[in-house]
């Protein structure tokens, strides 16, 4: 007598592969939505602690930090300031990183700053972004620090205000947002290496309508000895185009608009073809523009390019959360700006004293 052996066939096995190839099809983008919500949630709660950060500083001295730090004692000889997240180490719980700085030397090219150069700051980047970007100061030395957050220097372009030679403009609240920076030579003969800063009552909009921090992208530049001129995997920078010319100031809307008109096109473009500058958010250490502030010129997550002529730039907010990007403002709340919003009132939400009645949706 023949005993039956139970097994399955080679179809009810075909039948079972499929079936749990499709869940697998179905969970997949679930967990991928769960991680994406976990990493936007904790770049968030980073921008928030920054922001609470800028709030310590002000109450510690009575302003908030100034667009970039002081000069080193050797000027001019060498003129790299600190950054906006430099100066705020002490406030995010990094007092020892802080305490490895000599401000009194040049903050990126000093051998005595080298070590407080290297290593993240957790509190500094997104998980959302993927860039496996760095710059260190030789070929197979360490990396150092990078940082997804940047200063709002308003809807202007220029951080240091060069069409005025007395650096005025630089407080001027109708454009300019919560940093602003100043000329080396007006900072160190004029000011005494005393940076002017932004008083909780310069921001005459109202804290909860100005920006002061949001997320970018890290560059791609694969330390100091890449010199490729194009990757693929991450964000580049470009320069200028050449026509037209690169106005002075350099505002948006221009001042020609009339409030409650339609937006006016931005009709400059940044050259998508010609990369420049790859080291966005690669040296968290350093005032430069391209390496600590953004501006409100265009919105979140703009299209064309990232530009600079080293006077000015126009440096988008950027991320990789899907349909916008992760804002602090300035009355310590952070919010999610869709990629959508009207473009005036995005400009209008990072200078400090417009006038304009420009609230976040």
């Amino acid at each position: 007598m023949r005993r039956s052996r139970a097994g399955f066939t080679l179809i009810e096995l075909l039948v079972v592969i499929a079936i749990i190839a499709i869940l697998i099809g179905l969970l997949l983008p679930a967990v991928q939505k769960v991680r994406e919500a976990a990493a936007r949630a904790k770049c968030q709660n980073n921008l928030k602690q920054i922001v609470l950060a800028a709030h310590n500083y002000e109450s510690s001295n009575s302003s908030f930090p100034p667009g970039a730090g002081p000069l080193p004692s050797n000027y001019p000889t060498n003129n790299q300031r600190p950054s906006l997240l430099a100066q705020l180490l002490p406030y995010v719980e990094q007092a020892n990183k802080y305490n490895q700085f000599d401000l009194t030397q040049d903050v990126h090219l000093a051998a005595v700053n080298e070590v407080a150069r290297q290593s993240d700051v957790p509190i500094y980047l997104c998980p959302s972004d993927p860039s496996d970007g760095f710059m260190n100061t030789t070929t197979g030395s360490p990396a150092y620090g990078r940082s997804n957050y940047f200063g709002n220097i308003g809807r202007v372009a220029q951080p240091a205000s060069p069409w005025d030679s007395t650096n005025q403009a630089a407080m001027n609240g109708s454009w300019n947002g919560i940093f602003f920076v100043e000329l080396t030579s007006h900072q160190w003969n004029d000011l005494g290496n005393k940076p002017r800063r932004v008083k909780i009552m310069d921001v005459a909009d109202g804290t909860s309508n100005t920006a002061m921090f949001a997320e970018t992208l890290r560059g791609s530049r694969l330390g100091i000895g890449d010199t490729a001129t194009y990757n693929p995997r991450l964000l580049l920078w470009d320069k200028f185009s050449a026509s037209p010319a690169f106005p002075t100031p350099f505002i948006y809307p221009p001042a020609t608009w009339t409030p409650g008109s339609a937006a006016p096109t931005f009709t400059y473009n940044c050259d998508g073809g010609s990369p420049s500058v790859r080291y966005q958010g690669l040296q968290y250490h350093r005032y430069l523009m391209e390496t600590s502030l953004y501006n409100h010129l265009v919105p979140p997550n703009w299209k064309g390019g990232e530009c600079t002529d080293l006077n000015g730039a126009i440096i988008a907010a950027r991320s990789k959360h899907t349909g916008g990007v992760n804002v602090g403002f300035t009355d310590g709340s952070v919010r999610f700006i869709v990629d959508s919003i009207d473009p005036v009132t995005w400009a209008f939400l990072g200078s400090r004293a417009d006038g304009q009645p420009a609230s976040p949706p």
